[in-house]
């Protein structure tokens, strides 16, 4: 399962944060201009604008009369009465227009406008702000004749109507209707708030999408990262990238890196193999060579010589149980094993060479019950601790503590010895591998070797500290394996 804490640390997850906060501002700015475009802002701006023009009729009639407002009527509207009589001129499609004026006289006749009836003044009012205002519906005028203004029956009406804000006031007699369109306004407002969701619902979607593609990348590259450090800490490469699609660039990067570890493999099994052959092969004219040596009658000559095939032996002998650890993993010797008898016995066999050196062997042992080879983990501990009397003054300080948290066992010996360069300290479980400062020493580098593939048989770890006794100086080993 993918850590929370992995993910928002990734750019991916970044990423996706920042494509959905700019979702969210456009979402916000969507909301924001529907409460500018809603219904009552719509209806405020078309009231104010009949507010005007009935105010600007009136302000003329009264200044310069009903005629003027007459003219100016007939001048603004579509045509609908003729100049010379009160007869409806239909060669016009009286549809209301945007703006409706009618202005009837005190015989209810039309006298001008731009709609061939007198409309009913029913409908809802609507508190525009500044005036009470009201909507009716009027019937679309499509055509007809009629011999006189209210001759109803000879005009033709669609089925559709028309939404009307309007206003009525009286000019001395006269009557004067003053409306205005706003199905326009309605559809705006419509479509505004249709293309307003589907755009939020594709603001969410990318949202969701953004984040989707941001928990797979993060859980593949994870999950890429994690096989490589398994393989860099155990060393395993037999261990390959899970491959479960194929359609998208990680998918083939996986197999690239799979093809890769094939090739690695390949090689280091290839160059185990010679090594491994060559020790093998050695050992045994070795041997042989070291039986032959025992026959030299110059007693200084024999012991030097049969020391130094005695440790080519240990050395080809060491390689190929090294070889063997790693990659056979046998466990025929895996057992519950009380670690403190175990780390006791090394103690009790290194106690006298501690002693004639007086160096000062502390332990810390707890009562941990372990799964694992007892024999293997003796000779790992002794190894380290072999090294860390060797490698530390006379009247110096050994520590060997054995302790346990809810997860792992923890192994550690620490001295105030020569100790290692930091720098060299991730060199150590090289093979043939000696720091600068044993190289005095007698050793072939491969006792850390052994003790690392012992660990990783254990599904362990195995970690070095520079000066853990906080004198300056020293060296700490230390094993953690999980419980």
């Amino acid at each position: 399962m993918l850590a929370i804490g992995n993910f928002t640390r990734s750019s991916s997850f970044r990423v996706g944060v920042l494509l959905t906060s700019l979702a969210l501002v456009a979402i916000l700015f969507i909301v924001y201009f529907w409460r500018l475009a809603s219904s009552d802002v719509f209806i405020r701006e078309a009231s104010a604008a009949v507010d005007a023009e009935t105010y600007a009729f009136t302000l003329l009639h009264e200044q310069t009369g009903i005629e003027a407002v007459i003219s100016n009527i007939k001048t603004r509207t579509l045509p609908s009465l003729s100049p010379d009589s009160k007869e409806i001129n239909a060669s016009h499609s009286f549809t209301p227009s945007r703006l409706i004026v009618v202005l009837r006289d005190s015989e209810n006749q039309i006298v001008a406008g731009n709609y061939p009836l007198w409309p009913i003044a029913m409908g809802t009012s609507v508190d525009s702000g500044t005036s009470f205002t009201s909507i009716i519906n009027l019937p679309a005028f499509t055509g007809g004749k009629g011999s006189t203004a209210q001759d109803s029956t000879s005009y033709s009406f669609s089925d559709s109507t028309n939404s009307i804000l309007f206003e009525e006031v009286n000019l001395a007699g006269y009557s004067l209707f003053v409306g205005r369109n706003i199905d326009d306004l309605y559809s705006a407002q419509w479509l505004g708030k249709t293309f307003g969701w589907i755009i939020i619902a594709l603001l969410c979607v990318l949202g969701a999408i953004s984040f989707a593609v941001a928990l797979y990348v993060v859980k593949r590259i994870n999950r890429m990262a994690q096989t490589a450090d398994y393989i860099i800490r155990t060393g395993n490469l037999e261990e390959r990238l899970e491959i479960d699609s194929s359609w998208d660039d990680l998918s083939r990067l996986a197999v690239v890196f799979n093809h890769m570890l094939d090739t690695i493999e390949s090689a280091v099994n290839n160059i185990k193999s010679v090594s491994d052959s060559i020790a093998h092969d050695l050992r045994t004219p070795l041997a042989r060579l070291r039986n032959n040596l025992e026959h030299i009658d110059d007693e200084k000559l024999r012991h030097e010589t049969t020391y130094e095939a005695d440790k080519l032996l240990n050395m080809f002998n060491s390689l190929l149980r090294i070889s063997k650890l790693e990659t056979v993993h046998k466990k025929e010797g895996f057992c519950e094993t009380e670690l403190s008898d175990m780390v006791t016995d090394v103690e009790d066999l290194y106690q006298p060479l501690a002693e004639d050196r007086d160096i000062k062997l502390i332990s810390q042992l707890s009562k941990i019950q372990f799964y694992g080879d007892p024999n293997l983990l003796f000779q790992a501990v002794a190894n380290v601790l072999d090294n860390a009397i060797k490698y530390t003054p006379d009247g110096g300080t050994v520590t060997l503590q054995l302790t346990a948290t809810s997860s792992h066992v923890i192994i550690s010996v620490n001295d105030n010895g020569k100790g290692v360069d930091e720098h060299e300290l991730d060199s150590l479980e090289r093979r043939f591998f000696q720091a600068d400062k044993s190289r005095t020493c007698e050793g072939n580098g491969l006792g850390l070797s052994l003790v690392s593939a012992i660990i990783k048989l254990h599904k362990g770890k195995l970690w070095f500290v520079h000066d853990p006794l906080m004198q300056g100086h020293g060296l700490g080993v230390v094993f953690t394996f999980p419980r």
